[in-house]
């Protein structure tokens, strides 16, 4: 009887929690009863994805790592940036999609098309949904060597829900995924001092921090002012700083996307008797701004970018505490990596549009199993361990990703020919 009462919780606990879930993918069935189409679309959250093919180290008869870009402005790669999002709010205030708790994931705040999203508002969805692990680009002891491809510095994290329940998370994802800053500093006005002053923390608790100077009518102000926002902010200060309100930060939109880099190997499977691909990674590249390195120095990576509608950059800046227009050079960089093995387990549920018939669209995970997509080559592996670019430049780079490209076609037609 024991055992059968454990098993009724169990299963009450895992209803609940999925209730609290919000629903995978987008729908075409409306509050009332509506249905935006002929027939509901099926959605089956839990499907799962098909696993690769197992493959012996012994049975790879030959490798080789290839790093990729899949550029947004090629026409075969639109079905993967297509379409946008964008997030409520302005270049003074910041975001307004904040969401709390997994059910706030799908706020308005975030507009989204109703029928599909693009890769990286999926990616963006599941990162706050703790469905994805995130992994940085860098160290954050050494940010100036970029080996984050290698999957080597994770953002740890304890359960899904980590990303509304752990600060220290939230700030770490926010830092990769939105453009912003520290909040303006809490100061506040004294009439009979008739100056300002900035609210320092201190060691004690906000409590008695503010019974100590209750008494005092210079600081009148500092109890006018709403007392859960004001624990917040005394929470995430450190002893002797500045007492700051909200972050200002703005979500990288999906038109702020330029392309996305993939890992992968491509090897000859020798009991299959085929050359196949593997994707291991895949990063999505924004714009930053370029610093000028110091002679002898290697460049270090910029602030993360935002574009408006009409496509002109804009920064935050600390002094003012708004984001203002950025005149500067700019480079693309990879905002992070994603194991792509752990992503497929999303994206089988999302799916492609079709220009040939709404009825028959992929998911996808088809399209990059299929790859229908357009790649460049950008790096290979090598005994020097460098890009392409670093000794082909512009068009000859280009050149150079196809005669690589050729050189492995040649390798598998020449094992065939007798």
């Amino acid at each position: 009887m024991k055992n059968v009462l454990l098993v009724l919780l169990s299963v009450a606990t895992v209803v609940v929690n999925a209730q609290d879930r919000p629903q995978r993918g987008p729908y075409n069935t409306l509050p009332g009863g509506v249905v935006d189409g002929v027939a509901i679309q099926d959605e089956v959250p839990v499907r799962a994805k098909v696993e690769y093919e197992y493959v012996r180290a012994s049975d790879v008869a030959w490798q080789k790592r290839v790093f990729s870009r899949i550029d947004a402005r090629e026409k075969m790669n639109h079905d993967i940036f297509l379409p946008y999002d964008a997030f409520d709010g302005d270049l003074a205030s910041g975001s307004l999609y904040r969401p709390s708790n997994a059910s706030e994931i799908d706020d308005p705040t975030w507009n989204k098309d109703q029928r599909r999203w693009s890769l990286w508002t999926i990616m963006m969805r599941h990162i706050f949904l703790g469905d994805l692990t995130v992994y940085r680009v860098a160290s954050e002891f050494y940010p100036d060597a970029e080996d984050g491809y290698s999957l080597k510095y994770p953002i740890q994290r304890q359960g899904q829900n980590d990303y509304f329940e752990v600060k220290k998370y939230r700030n770490d994802v926010n830092a990769l995924l939105a453009s912003g800053g520290l909040g303006p500093k809490l100061r506040i006005y004294r009439p009979l001092s008739e100056d300002t002053m900035d609210v320092i923390k201190t060691a004690q608790t906000l409590t008695e921090y503010l019974d100590s100077l209750r008494s005092d009518p210079d600081y009148e102000e500092l109890f006018g002012i709403d007392q859960t926002k004001l624990q917040e902010w005394w929470n995430f200060a450190t002893v002797n700083s500045p007492v700051r309100k909200e972050a200002i930060s703005m979500f990288v939109p999906s038109n702020n996307i330029v392309a996305f880099h993939i890992k992968e190997d491509w090897y000859f499977d020798k009991e299959r008797s085929i050359l196949d691909k593997r994707i291991i990674s895949i990063a999505p590249v924004a714009r930053y701004t370029f610093n000028e390195p110091e002679e002898g120095e290697l460049p270090t990576r910029g602030e993360l970018l935002i574009y408006d509608q009409l496509g002109k950059p804009y920064l935050f800046s600390s002094l003012t505490n708004v984001f203002e227009e950025h005149e500067g050079r700019v480079e693309e960089r990879e905002m992070f990596w994603l194991y792509f093995d752990e992503l497929r387990n999303v994206i089988i549920n999302y799916y492609v549009y079709n220009d040939k018939n709404d009825a028959q669209w992929m998911s996808f995970d088809d399209l990059f199993w299929k790859r229908k997509f357009a790649s460049t080559i950008y790096r290979v592996s090598d005994k020097f361990d460098r890009e392409l670019e670093d000794y082909k430049f512009g068009v000859d780079a280009l050149y150079e990703s196809e005669r690589i490209k050729e050189r492995i076609r040649d390798w598998e037609h020449d094992l065939w020919h007798f």
